[in-house]
């Protein structure tokens, strides 16, 4: 359900002969008691009723060329939440899936016994290769059928260089300083090519005080942990205006500092079909929309996946295939003075409610900080 706010819900007309009339003896209370009213609907929210449509199939899938497992997520429209839990109602149970390649490779997906929303592709007959084309297939429990089209995996150049840098914010904001991370990559001279770019880190992050309790020192120190940071999902290009030349200084990441401590990064650079591109497009495109009374109502993004019976008949989402280039970084900033930071950024982080990171899962912290980040799997 969606809520807006009213405004200018009175436009006064030129010339007192209308106020005059408006105000006459009689309806001046009545009048005002309707002002009220209006000036009261200002103040709280209105609800607006969605129309309800029928429920359908939601897939979220992806192959790489890294060794498997693969997930693929099914489930049915609906409220979801963060929660890492799919509710049991919205759910896809007991379906059988497949994926297939234009070879005539073929694997049953696993269905996970704890989260039954996911199917696991763990055959490596399977492992994505560039130039080949994958299939998902799908049978939902009451014997409809899905499948997508055949998602060609086209090769990526690698990542030549991650890059982070500090920004202070400015004095006496309320804004948290930042790092930005930044990538280099080369685009091929042939043209055609589609990048999707995913970015995390694990932060640090202190709960209740700082560690050397120097902002409150009645309580004494405060406990430490790593949480994950989720950059956005959509960051997309195409070499159309790019083709053959140095893509440099992309900018993939911007997490915010909320405790003084190493952050862990890691980027992943992904290809992507002109499909796929178009979908997170769309995608971005209605994150965007600033959900104003003057937007217009957003439309379900269908992507390549629709029933086999019927073909008008689309599933939300979209199962792609992506060749991968990944690397790591570790961003330092032990240069910073620690009585100072705490000092101005100690109100934001220990006031009485916890400042709002979106993209942070604070609920996925970890007490200590990553190992062998740079090593792991070389």
């Amino acid at each position: 359900m969606n809520r807006y706010s009213m405004f200018d819900l009175f436009v006064g007309k030129p010339g007192m002969s209308n106020v005059t009339r408006l105000l006459r003896p009689g309806r001046r209370w009545l009048t005002w008691g309707l002002l009220l009213a209006c000036l009261a609907g200002c103040i709280d929210p209105v609800d607006l009723p969605i129309r309800q449509t029928r429920r359908r199939l939601v897939v979220d899938g992806l192959i790489t060329d890294e060794a498997p497992p693969y997930p693929v997520k099914l489930t049915y429209s609906g409220n979801l939440s963060r929660a890492l839990l799919i509710p049991d109602e919205l759910a896809v149970n007991g379906a059988l899936v497949t994926v297939e390649d234009n070879l005539g490779n073929r694997a049953q997906l696993i269905q996970d016994p704890l989260n039954p929303a996911y199917y696991w592709l763990r055959d490596d007959r399977l492992r994505g290769r560039a130039g080949r084309a994958y299939t998902l297939r799908v049978t939902l429990p009451d014997g409809s059928r899905y499948s997508s089209r055949p998602e060609l995996m086209a090769p990526v150049p690698p990542i030549e260089q991650l890059n982070g840098q500090y920004h202070e914010s400015p004095p006496n904001s309320t804004q948290f300083s930042t790092f930005s991370v930044h990538i280099d990559t080369q685009d091929p001279a042939t043209p055609g090519n589609f990048y999707r770019w995913q970015a995390m880190c694990y932060m640090p992050i202190w709960q209740g005080n700082d560690p050397l309790g120097q902002y409150n020192r009645r309580i004494g120190p405060g406990n430490g942990a790593y949480a994950p940071f989720y950059g956005s999902l959509t960051n997309v290009q195409s070499d159309q205006l790019i083709n053959g030349n140095r893509i440099a200084g992309r900018l993939v990441l911007a997490p915010p500092l909320l405790a003084l401590g190493a952050q862990y990064v890691e980027v992943r650079q992904y290809s992507l079909s002109r499909a796929a591109y178009q979908y997170w497009v769309l995608y971005e495109e209605q994150l965007a929309r600033s959900g104003t009374i003057f937007d217009p109502q957003p439309a379900s993004i269908e992507g390549n996946v629709r029933a086999e019976a019927d073909t008008n008949q689309l599933a939300l989402g979209y199962f792609g295939a992506s060749a991968v280039s990944r690397q790591r970084l570790i961003m330092s900033n032990d240069t910073l003075n620690y009585g100072k930071f705490v000092t101005r950024f100690g109100p934001m982080l220990f006031g009485n409610t916890l400042p709002t990171v979106p993209g942070l899962a604070r609920e996925q912290g970890q007490p200590a900080a990553p190992t062998n980040w740079l090593t792991y799997g070389k």
